[in-house]
């Protein structure tokens, strides 16, 4: 009767032995899986806020493209209105100049 409950405590150790390893390697492979879950996480973030900064850059530059083409065109338009007042002044500015000149030349 002791040998059989020698044999017991025997294999009842050598069994806690086998479910302590058993719950290591469970540990272990959950532990892995953990990190692996982590870092796809962590790099699915990464791509999101990627494509994030793509987007907002693609946004971005296309507001000022436009705003730049928007600036050229008023300054575009400025200048032929200025072309414009220019050639409208210009026979009278011909006339003062050349009245000057007259003027001058009859004083000297």
């Amino acid at each position: 009767m002791f040998v059989e409950e020698l044999t017991k405590i025997k294999e009842s150790e050598n069994y806690a032995d086998e479910l302590q390893k058993k719950a290591k390697a469970d540990s272990k492979q959950a532990l892995a899986e953990a990190r692996a879950k982590a870092d796809q996480i962590a790099l699915d973030a990464e791509n999101r806020a990627k494509d994030t900064y793509d987007s907002l850059m693609k946004e971005g530059q296309a507001k000022s493209d436009e705003q730049y083409h928007s600036f050229l065109e008023k300054t575009k338009n400025e200048c032929n209105i200025m072309i414009e007042n220019a050639r409208n002044n210009e026979s009278k500015a011909i006339e003062l100049i050349a009245e000057r000149i007259v003027r001058s030349s009859v004083n000297n």
